[in-house]
């Protein structure tokens, strides 16, 4: 999971997504993800594809 934080930041960046349109669009909270994105908290597998579906990537790239 350790470049999971770096790759969901890049991903949403490269749509100019903000943290908080992340979290809408994935159903999360605003402080779960930028949690998620400094690595202080690892996904649950459903939350990942929440996410990657938010950011318009498969699941995988997050943990590339």
């Amino acid at each position: 999971m350790g470049n999971l934080g770096k790759n969901l930041r890049a991903a949403r960046k490269k749509l100019r997504l903000s943290q908080e349109e992340v979290a809408a669009r994935s159903g999360l909270e605003q402080g779960e993800v930028s949690r998620i994105e400094r690595g202080l908290r690892d996904p649950q597998v459903s939350t990942l594809e929440k996410l990657a579906a938010a950011v318009e990537v498969p699941p995988g790239r997050l943990l590339d």
